[in-house]
């Protein structure tokens, strides 16, 4: 199937950044984005991919052929730049031919233009220059100029950041849909987990040069490796504890509190749970495993819900449906029962394979574990 990737030990130093260690694979048709903050180190790979950076080491494999010393006009490789860096003295009819221009494929311009300005909805624009265009048309113009090649490969470098939330989810939409029609293998760079959420097949997560974690969008949101991802993706209930075997399981002691999970883990841990894995119920009495008595401090309205952030035996936030809100009407003040199933409580080491230190949640690297936050104590099973 085309549009398959392997990157092999790349290394890539630029300055004082370094992008480390880089193993990757990518299937054909997949649509694949690489997740991470600014300066992670996303543009830094896709250049490499694209052939405008020379990797220190490694290899980079599109098809099984090594692409690594490459120019860019040999990899079959589309690239959408973050700025478009379309030719503004062109019309959007020359930039969609550029490529093809370049290629020496000249005679092939006027199919592939009438193709890609049909289903980019831009033929209206094909005797425009750039400065005429929105930021949407701009990006479709250059998103056309890098369809028109037939790639193997679409690398996106951050394509909807500069749009405004209303266009940035239309276009989402159709970047998605233009993959599902012509199967093009896309690599798309970004960091916002939202949009992440609403394309990605599979994520790679990147920080300070390093992959984090591979994985589908639920899996990084149920499953992190580390504090860092747990953080990045917005895990919310993320708590410091000590675990020890269990007769089922393990238990986390968090505090004064326990957590179960069906997990195995020992010291020092991070434990996880997402909001909408919380079960409420009103009432202020708590017993069993993973019960605990709280009470709402605030509500904050989610989409189709809404999030409510409590406090008691364990600070913990949950997600309730709108129907749910109607019916118990919980608000600030009200006394809840919040269950935790064992199997929704995800741990991984407090000090794992990145060398991240014992710290409380929310707190950066540099700090002193918060006073305010319980302090995991010696626990027997």
């Amino acid at each position: 199937m085309p549009g398959m990737v392997h990157i092999e030990n790349l290394d890539v130093t630029l300055g004082e950044f370094r992008l480390r260690d880089i193993d990757l694979d990518i299937a054909g048709r997949e649509y694949f984005v690489v997740l991470g903050p600014t300066g992670a180190g996303k543009t830094v790979l896709i250049e490499c991919i694209a052939g405008l950076i020379d990797p220190d080491r490694g290899r980079i494999l599109l098809d099984g052929r090594d692409v690594t010393g490459l120019p860019p006009e040999r990899r079959r490789v589309g690239y959408l730049p973050q700025d478009y860096a379309l030719f503004p003295h062109l019309t959007v009819r020359e930039n969609l031919g550029f490529g093809l221009m370049i290629q020496k494929r000249a005679g092939e311009i006027p199919v592939k233009i009438e193709r890609y300005a049909a289903l980019l909805g831009i033929g209206h624009l094909l005797d425009r220059l750039p400065f005429k265009l929105s930021g949407g048309e701009k990006q479709r113009v250059a998103l056309g100029r890098a369809l028109a090649i037939d790639p193997n490969l679409m690398l996106l470098d951050e394509p909807l950041a500069a749009l405004d939330v209303a266009t940035r989810e239309r276009i989402g939409d159709e970047l998605r849909q233009i993959h599902d029609r012509t199967g093009i293998t896309t690599l798309h760079i970004c960091h916002n987990f939202d949009e992440t959420i609403r394309l990605a097949d599979r994520v790679a997560l990147v920080h300070q040069g390093r992959l984090v974690q591979i994985g589908t969008p639920e899996q990084i949101m149920r499953q992190p490796r580390n504090l860092f991802a747990a953080e990045f993706v917005r895990v919310e209930n993320v708590f410091a504890g000590l675990a020890a075997p269990a007769a089922a399981g393990t238990r986390v002691r968090v505090g004064t509190c326990t957590l179960a999970t069906d997990l195995s883990a020992e010291g020092k841990v991070f434990a996880t749970v997402r909001p909408d894995d919380v079960d409420l119920e009103p009432g202020a009495a708590a017993d069993g495993d993973n019960v605990f008595a709280v009470r709402v401090e605030r509500l904050e309205e989610r989409g189709d819900g809404y999030a409510l952030h409590m406090r008691g035996e364990l600070p913990i936030t949950a997600f309730v449906s709108r129907s749910a809100q109607r019916r118990h009407r919980y608000g600030p003040g009200a006394a809840v029962r919040a269950h935790v199933p064992p199997g929704a409580v995800h741990v991984f080491p407090a000090v794992g394979e990145d060398g991240a230190s014992w710290r409380e949640p929310g707190t950066s690297g540099n700090e002193a574990v918060s006073k305010t936050q319980p302090q995991p104590k010696e626990m027997n099973p």
